[in-house]
């Protein structure tokens, strides 16, 4: 029997593809049609000791951070958030301040962003707190999937990346504000937008596998964060700007610089100012890889 280990994100969705309605590996949020609208939902899983740390950051800050990340998806397809599912597993010797502290920071960004945490579930684990989130939200617009995207648009991003890295690296807590405004935006004028989890890099593989192209990404053009590196950039992930696809006149009439090319290949490459590619030692995060 194999593991799952080694397979990677892309493979495993392969494996489990014949069991899911079709539109749904297309992208990280569902999108369903709701009378003159459209309904997204996401469902986001976030570990102890690998998401978020509580030795160094407080309850509140993982709750807050977490909730955050998980509203990515909505505003990557431009969906104004209409409630949350919160489930909790959680060690027998967890304590109270840390229960309260989590959803002390969930419910203050929830109240922030005009929506409600209407319920979920509760469990004891013996491994590491594990946190659930599945986040719905409404748009008029329908977005454009990640298999929608075409060889030949321009890519861009809303914002400097690499402000996540710095504060991993820093062990210093970073409350990110999901761009759902800004996503809206971009979603209603045509763009093919996602939310940048688990990488620059990463996330134009995603545009790889659901739409069969590449990207190539020049890498003076990155924003980059201050005090980030160009590779925290393109792979440090938990960001909470969007990458964003689309038309050159459209990226350019959004007001946004675009950075790259998506290509007719699969492969995703960075290059310099003379055309050479510039070697990064790793695309992003993958759980599974």
């Amino acid at each position: 029997m194999s593991e799952v280990h080694g397979l990677g994100e892309f493979g495993l969705l392969e494996r489990i593809r014949p069991y899911l309605a079709a539109r749904s590996v297309d992208d990280d949020a569902a999108v369903l049609p709701d009378g003159d609208a459209f309904a997204v939902v996401s469902c986001d899983m976030f570990v102890e000791g690998v998401h978020f740390d509580l030795a160094w950051m407080s309850a509140a800050d993982a709750g807050w951070r977490s909730l955050a990340l998980a509203l990515g998806d909505l505003a990557a397809k431009g969906a104004a958030p209409s409630w949350a599912l919160v489930s909790l597993a959680m060690p027998r010797r967890w304590t109270v301040e840390k229960l309260d502290g989590l959803y002390q920071g969930m419910s203050e960004l929830a109240r922030q962003s005009s929506f409600e945490i209407v319920g979920g579930d509760m469990s004891s684990i013996d491994g590491p707190a594990v946190l659930s989130i599945t986040v719905a939200g409404r748009t008029e617009t329908r977005p454009l999937q990640r298999s929608q995207a075409r060889a030949g648009w321009s890519v861009a991003v809303s914002g400097p990346l690499g402000a996540s890295a710095v504060a991993l690296r820093e062990r210093r807590p970073l409350r990110v504000a999901p761009r759902l405004e800004e996503g809206r935006r971009l979603n209603q004028l045509g763009l093919c937008c996602g939310d940048v989890s688990d990488g620059l890099l990463r996330e134009m593989e995603k545009f790889a596998f659901m739409a069969h192209t590449g990207c190539i990404l020049r890498a003076a053009e990155v924003p980059v964060a201050e005090g980030a590196t160009l590779e925290e950039a393109l792979t440090g992930g938990e960001e909470a700007e969007l990458v964003c696809a689309g038309p050159e006149e459209l990226i350019q009439g959004a007001g946004l610089h675009p950075i790259g090319v998506l290509t007719e290949d699969r492969a995703i490459n960075v290059v310099g100012s003379s055309g050479e590619v510039v070697p990064v030692a790793r695309s992003g995060y993958d759980h599974f890889a």
